[in-house]
């Protein structure tokens, strides 16, 4: 069993005041609060357990007996029935001391549950389940939870736990520490940031403060978010950088973020899980796929292996990794063909009519012609100046061009286009006078129907099957278009293959042309609800604003991802993925670093605020919270040009994580069961949950919440601004991020807690403690409303929230909530340009890969027989992510150390068993995990659930060591509509291009 830190590097050495090492105390599965723990139970249950050891034949019997009613007369009950009545006495503690937690370290399940405890010591949790049923005729949400989170007891007093802070002594990664107090570890950590943000040659965009995804709350998150914001330091977009940043979605509806609560999938016709695998990732939720499975619906699962969900779906599609754009095209094409598209659905909600002029693949806009006669073909609007953002279709009432209301230009902000009379046409092509000359134009829809022709189900059969008839993927067209409500939901690892962005716009537009929308289903990436005023915790009312960076970008080059791509793409590789199935864009591998350097250069913030494409920064002092970044991202060069650039890094995490290893400064936070905390987001149920601590509980060793962290370090950079020596030095910045050209260093605590006076004027709440942001979220968040601390604790953990959560549907009280009715039934315009979903981008690179419509590229993975596996890393059930994963209950329930499925075929070709040590390598590098001899595992593929942290690893190297990263051009593309960089609009980091080759160890 891997052991949770590594016998080398975590000998957790610890020097003292006299400079000596002595071993760490941390707080272990044989600690002090656990041993307490084991002793209490033990002498409750030591009479039941000498009862039991002196019965002549315990359970055993000699003889068959026969059982009628176990209850009444199965023999020796009375001594089991009595061990586990005085377990469950001493677990269970006093009702009044209980508290309520969940677990958010982006699983995004949100789970309500109540945490028992012994004497200040927690002991168990169980699932709240008290969740209301909005409707007898569907199931409910209870009880939620899953096998991770309910050990999280055991996870907090685990050996990784970082009990005190500490201060390296050594070098970077030694593993030699000295304990400090709190007092000097805040004073060492403000020093950093005074000096960064008060030298004139680096200021506040060469600080990153940066809240991982181990930390995903509205409560205790809001802490390093408004220390950032206060300091104008740099923070880059989360799900970028993940690889969770749904692109594709954005480019189609103008965001990313679209679905329904899980509920809705009982009452489907179909569901598809595309990329997906509720019964792994979802746990919580993938009850209800099955009970609608039961209810009459049709499950389909996508993926290239088979896993849980699969094995219970009604069609499993065995895809090659990274195809599944192609076959969305299929799909789409098969559905032109046979006419399954909605033609009024798609006149009004989609852009497929507006028009396109032939000769150069631009849409038809009002800047096209002169400003007078702009407005003869307006419908009846007045001249707007965002002629840009004013497109046309041809309308078959007057036979003439018409502009459509609703584009983002457009004054008319409806997309009812009956009351205009407008009836577009989809079909045509016509010759218009513009500007005098003679132009032609066709629709949208037409060159929709001329890039899906050459993706037949045949061709798709082939590119994406080993062995599967045409006629299948025929029918997979017919099952996501004609039934009544087809809901498909897309797999966060779609996301990352080089051409995920197509992939994810493809399926969104198989949506879009079958008319799945709101009641009738459509796309379910994953919702997010509306949760107004929450902005106060970690905003300053325009006073300080946060700097922004991309997620992918600022990765890519922070960790020097420009080399690994020199390095490790060929040239075939690079021609390859940017060229369509009849079209080639001619764009080698050195004209793509030669775009992808102009890119770059165009967003680089390093001088000053000149960039206008995605935005990223060179930081040179870094404060990371809960954020495993050497464990998550590509490449095996990423740490090395990371620390290289860092002059310093603090690392605030509850426990030992790979990032954690290398920091100058650690501070140990507490877990989810030791702090005041609130959670509502994503949207895949309607619930905001409660983390309150249990009464009396004891503190593991000096952990501290973040809000208490933070305003200490924000006291002590108060007070070294006040010194008398820094009195002339100012932390000056761009007016955008400091409303006053400075961010005020000198009442920086006071900021902070609200009680300066310009916060105590606005009568903003004092923050300062867990407690008091949760409290201020219920009293600002109008989507709580009226719910207290109080209230949530008697209703078992949780709130429901109101009506006002709704983004772009009604959020009804009976009926299970789906994005998108505001825009088919209010006739709401989207957050596009054209106000409808998007099919056609005319933005100059789209158009150059042939991509200006929807298509079709292969991946950028290399092609050869010297490394001819895909190398596959989904979500894990064992963890989420890197937590979790150093769980000596959880790591008892699999392999105990990495793993990976291999195709029994393929393991009996390379003469691997199960169990022994394989050596999986490129060129790139090499790392070692155990073999899992499963069927499950495509022949093309090696599978392996992520989140082992390197340390786990032989040689400290983890799967990584083999994957490389790159930029997608597309979605590097900016300034284009609604496609323009920022939190809507970003791209991903990818994860799943890497070619490798394995064999068996050598000892």
């Amino acid at each position: 069993m891997t052991r949770p830190m590594n016998s080398t590097l975590f000998e957790n050495k610890i020097a003292n005041d006299n400079s000596t090492t002595t071993d760490v105390t941390v707080v272990t599965g044989e600690s002090n609060i656990q041993s307490e723990q084991r002793r209490n139970f033990l002498k409750v249950s030591g009479a039941t357990a000498a009862m039991l050891a002196g019965s002549s034949h315990l359970f055993a019997k000699t003889e068959v007996m026969d059982i009628t009613n176990g209850k009444h007369n199965y023999p020796n009950a009375t001594y089991t029935e009595n061990m586990y009545r005085n377990e469950f006495g001493f677990t269970y503690g006093k009702k009044d001391e209980h508290g309520f937690a969940y677990h958010c370290v982006n699983c995004q399940g949100n789970c309500a549950w109540e945490v028992w405890s012994h004497n200040g010591v927690i002991t168990r949790e169980n699932q709240s389940a008290r969740y209301p049923r909005i409707n007898a005729k569907i199931p409910d949400f209870n009880p939620r939870g899953c096998n991770k989170g309910v050990q999280h007891s055991q996870i907090m007093y685990e050996k990784d736990r970082i009990l005190y802070p500490m201060e390296r002594v050594g070098k970077r990664g030694e593993g030699k520490w000295k304990r400090i107090s709190w007092d000097d570890a805040a004073t060492k950590v403000a020093q950093q940031i005074f000096d960064v943000m008060t030298d004139p040659k680096r200021g506040p965009s060469k600080l990153l403060v940066q809240a991982g995804t181990g930390l995903l709350t509205e409560g205790r998150r809001g802490a390093p978010l408004r220390f950032g914001t206060q300091l104008g330091a740099t923070r880059i977009y989360p799900a970028s950088y993940l690889g969770d940043m749904f692109s594709g979605a954005a480019i189609a509806f103008g965001e990313g973020n679209v679905g329904c609560t899980y509920d809705f999938l009982y009452n489907v016709d179909v569901a598809v899980f595309w990329g997906a695998n509720p019964s792994v990732s979802r746990i919580p939720d993938a009850h209800f796929v099955w009970e609608g499975k039961y209810n009459g619906a049709k499950v389909i699962v996508i993926t290239p292996e088979f896993n849980a969900s699969a094995k219970s779906a009604d069609l499993w599609l065995p895809i090659k990794p990274g195809t599944d754009n192609i076959l969305a095209m299929a799909v789409m094409n098969e559905i032109l063909k046979n006419k399954y598209y909605k033609p009024e659905f798609i006149k009004t909600y989609t852009d497929l009519p507006m028009l396109v002029k032939v000769d150069d693949k631009k849409l038809l806009r009002a800047s096209d012609f002169e400003y007078d006669a702009a407005a003869a073909y307006s419908a009846a609007h007045k001249i707007d100046p965002k002629a840009e953002e004013r497109l046309y279709c041809w309308n078959t009432n007057t036979n003439s061009i018409a502009e459509m209301p609703g584009c983002h230009g457009s004054k008319d902000q409806t997309l009812k286009i009956k009351d205009f009379n407008i009836n577009p046409a989809l079909e045509g092509e016509w010759e218009i006078d513009v500007r005098g000359k003679k132009v032609k134009v066709t629709t949208v829809f037409e060159l929709l129907k001329k890039n899906a022709e050459p993706y037949t189900a045949e061709y798709a059969a082939k590119e994406c099957f080993t062995n599967i008839a045409p006629s299948v993927i025929k029918q997979l067209a017919y099952d996501m278009s004609v039934p009544k409500v087809v809901e498909t939901t897309t797999g966060f690892s779609l996301n990352k293959y080089f051409n995920g962005v197509l992939t994810l716009w493809n399926i969104c537009s198989i949506a879009g042309l079958t008319g799945k929308m709101g009641p009738y289903g459509g796309i379910n990436t994953e919702g997010e609800w509306t949760l107004n005023g929450l902005g106060g915790l970690s905003a300053f009312s325009g006073k300080y604003n946060p700097r922004f960076g991309s997620g992918f970008v600022g990765e890519f080059v922070m960790g020097d991802g420009l080399a690994t791509v020199e390095e490790y793409f060929s040239n075939e590789d690079v021609v390859r993925a940017h060229q369509s199935n009849g079209n080639k864009s001619g764009i080698d591998k050195a004209e793509y670093i030669k775009i992808i350097k102009a890119m770059l250069e165009k967003g680089d913030m390093s001088d000053g605020e000149k960039g206008t494409g995605h935005k990223h920064w060179d930081p040179e002092v870094a404060v990371l919270i809960a954020d495993s970044r050497f464990r998550r991202n590509k490449g095996s060069k990423y740490r090395e040009a990371f620390l290289r650039k860092m002059k310093h890094l603090t690392i605030v995490d509850f426990k030992m994580s790979e990032a954690a290893v290398y920091a100058d400064i650690l501070l140990p936070a507490k877990s989810h069961y030791e702090v005041w905390d609130i959670r509502t987001s994503p949207g895949y149920h309607r619930y905001t949950n409660l983390a309150q601590p249990v009464a009396n509980i004891k503190p593991v060793g000096e952990s501290m919440d973040e809000w208490s962290m933070f305003t200490l370090i924000s006291e002590k950079l108060e007070q070294i601004a006040n010194l008398p020596e820094n009195a002339d030095k100012q932390a000056l910045d761009d007016k955008r991020y400091a409303r006053d050209g400075f961010h005020d260093l000198k009442n920086f605590h006071k900021e902070f807690t609200n009680t300066d006076s310009e916060s105590e004027a606005a009568m903003e709440p004092y923050l300062g403690t867990d407690k008091q942001a949760v409290e201020a979220a219920l009293q600002v968040c109008e989507q709580y409303e009226p719910h207290t601390i109080e209230k949530m604790y008697k209703q078992g953990g949780f709130l429901q929230i109101n009506s006002k959560g709704a983004t772009s549907s009604p959020l009804y009280t009976d009926i299970p909530y789906n994005t998108m009715e505001n825009h088919m039934f209010k006739f709401e315009p989207f957050h596009t340009m054209s106000g409808r979903q998007t099919f056609y981008v005319d933005h100059d690179m789209f158009i150059r890969l042939g991509a200006n419509t929807n298509t079709a590229m292969k991946g950028i993975r290399p092609e050869t027989n010297a490394y001819p596996f895909n190398f596959l890393t989904p979500h894990a059930r064992w963890s989420i992510h890197s937590n979790y994963k150093t769980s000596r209950t959880l790591q008892r329930l699999q392999r105990g150390k990495p793993y990976i499925a291999i195709n029994r075929k393929i393991a009996e070709i390379k003469g691997i068993k199960d169990g022994d040590e394989i050596r999986v390598y490129n060129t790139l590098g090499e790392f070692y995990a155990m073999a899992k001899v499963s069927s499950s595992a495509p022949m093309d593929s090696l599978v392996m659930e992520h989140g082992w942290e390197p340390y786990q690893y032989r040689n400290l190297k983890g799967h990584n060591e083999v994957v490389p990263t790159a930029l997608n051009l597309l979605e590097m593309s900016d300034g284009w509509g609604h496609l323009k960089s920022g939190a809507l609009w970003d791209g991903n980091q990818y994860a799943y291009d890497g070619a490798v080759n394995f064999e068996k160890a050598r000892k």
